[in-house]
């Protein structure tokens, strides 16, 4: 307001000179001419007039230039534009708090029981290089864990809990129809819950590329960074892991989507990380025997009330999950050999309405089946069964938009295991019972 009032007192100022000075030269001038007899009174009174009248108009024109100046910054503007440097900068975040409820059955049916609160935070920026298709992204996030951002209440008040941690950092090419990123980034895949963690961010190359209905996207992911001049018991020598990833996904426009992808490791025989830990909810130090080929699908369309619905699912398999069943060297064998048929995982679920907007909610439904030796915890979904493997059961969601930066969502997740007399730890859990009651703020 105070720039307001200096710009309209600036245009008065600027105006009163200008008509002072027109009254000041008219008047001599008449004073003259009426001396020299060239005017009458009469005239001179009507030339005064209309000079008055001209000047009065000039200054109404400077006060109109104005205000237009005025409603130009601060009306059809109504955000202060940022400086230069930053004008190409976006911020985002959120912030989730949660109440977190377990009940996990052990195969001798002792019951662990745990309540916890928690909080979330994720500060993120995307920097757009000027005249450029080059962009670089930074996240922080709260808690260190691969596939969890949560971090507890209840330290004493402590504020080691939650530190801040590069969640992502990445360098992104965008060209017309391809894109190229490396870094810490989040999956550029499309891949359902069950299998991807949505607080894994992977770390590496990714690749795509569009054309017409089909996207094709390819990545090249570290799992471990080891020292090769290092050698292990026996004299066998050390070498990185990695996680190689494609996917073939294609679209008709109208709802129907199928992304058929493959996934694998290098086979490196390392089974630890000199520049890191596997640090998830159910981690397992091994990361091999492992090839998997899966095909997610969804079909989205809508009733004639406008009504959103959503089918959705996927199905494959580990083609070396028998193999990781049966090495005696591997934390997935099962205490017997010559096991089989171990290697299938599938989930189907069903989706009604679409939370992204201000009174908007969703309900949906999933079954989810996962073998002992279909995949790997090191990835799945750490909410569901602990992240545990032979494992089925569902997911039962509720989300509610209250406004535009805030929702509330209830999800209730329960797994049991598929085969009671498999024993390796990555999937020896009994029945599995989750809670989770989410307020999330996104600004």
């Amino acid at each position: 307001m105070r720039t307001l009032t200096f710009i309209l007192i600036g245009a008065f100022l600027l105006a009163a000179p200008i008509v002072q000075a027109q009254d000041n030269s008219t008047d001599i001038l008449i004073q003259v001419l009426l001396r020299k007899g060239i005017l009458s009174e009469s005239e001179a009174s009507e030339i005064r007039q209309e000079v008055t009248a001209v000047a009065e108009a000039q200054k109404a024109e400077i006060v109109d230039a104005a205000v237009a100046q005025v409603e130009r910054v601060y009306v059809s503007s109504p955000s202060v534009p940022m400086p230069s440097k930053l004008s190409n900068l976006t911020l985002t975040g959120n912030a989730r708090f949660r109440y977190h409820y377990e009940n996990a059955e052990s195969r001798s049916g002792e019951n662990n029981d745990r309540s916890r609160w928690r909080y979330r935070i994720r500060l993120g920026s995307i920097y757009q290089f000027k005249e450029s298709a080059y962009s670089l992204g930074v996240q922080l996030e709260t808690a260190t864990s691969n596939d969890s951002n949560n971090a507890n209440f209840g330290g004493f008040f402590d504020k080691s809990g939650g530190g801040m941690s590069v969640g992502r950092i990445y360098l992104n090419y965008k060209g017309e129809d391809w894109n190229i990123t490396f870094g810490k980034q989040a999956s550029p895949f499309y891949m359902p819950k069950m299998l991807w963690d949505g607080d894994l961010n992977i770390e590496g190359l990714s690749e795509s590329i569009s054309r017409g209905a089909w996207t094709f996207t390819a990545g090249q992911y570290i799992i471990d960074e080891e020292n090769e001049s290092k050698e292990r018991i026996g004299g066998q020598s050390v070498t990185d892991d990695a996680l190689l990833m494609a996917q073939a996904k294609w679209t008709n426009g109208e709802g129907l989507v199928f992304a058929p992808v493959l996934m694998a490791t290098t086979g490196g025989n390392s089974n630890f990380s000199e520049s890191g830990t596997f640090s998830g909810a159910n981690s397992v130090q091994y990361f091999h025997d492992f090839a998997v080929a899966g095909l997610p699908f969804e079909y989205g369309f809508k009733t004639g009330n406008g009504q959103k619905h959503k089918l959705f699912g996927a199905w494959g398999m580990n083609l070396k999950g028998d193999e990781l069943v049966n090495d005696p060297d591997s934390p997935f064998f099962g205490g017997s050999t010559g096991q089989s048929s171990k290697n299938q995982f599938a989930n189907l679920g069903y989706q009604m309405g679409s939370a992204k907007k201000a009174g908007e909610h969703q309900w949906s439904a999933e079954y989810r089946f996962m073998e002992a030796g279909a995949y790997t915890p090191n990835l799945s979904d750490s909410d569901w069964a602990k992240g545990q493997l032979n494992q089925g059961g569902y997911v039962i969601n509720y989300k509610q938009m209250f406004t535009d930066f805030f929702n509330l969502s209830v999800t209730y997740l329960v797994g049991d295991s598929i085969d009671d007399d498999y024993m390796a730890s990555p999937g020896n859990k009994g029945n599995t019972q989750v809670l989770l009651i989410d307020g999330v703020v996104s600004f």
